[in-house]
């Protein structure tokens, strides 16, 4: 079973792969959502999400699921996923 911080490493390969359209410089925050399934990593610009910068925040509506026993991503839209992103709790990495 992945770690949180193995589910980040993840995505960061998978975004490296698969580059997402936007501007800024991409971040995976130490911080996300999790449940018995899967790791919900908060990602986008690193000037949105640390400088809190309006011009570089993320306007799709991905959510990127890291199995948490596999490390496949799973994309799915944000609104579709809504009720168990809302069922998810808090997790953090143990490297900033």
């Amino acid at each position: 079973m992945l770690t949180f911080d193995e589910a980040r490493e993840a995505l960061r390969a998978y975004l490296e792969e698969h580059p997402p359209a936007m501007a800024g410089t991409l971040y995976i925050a130490p911080e996300g959502l999790e449940d018995d399934a899967a790791y919900l990593p908060t990602w986008g610009a690193r000037e949105a999400l640390v400088e809190w910068r309006d011009a570089y925040i993320r306007r799709d509506n991905q959510a990127l699921f890291v199995d948490k026993q596999t490390g496949e991503i799973t994309v799915e839209l944000r609104n579709a996923a809504h009720k168990r992103i809302m069922k998810m709790t808090p997790v953090r990495a143990t490297e900033a």
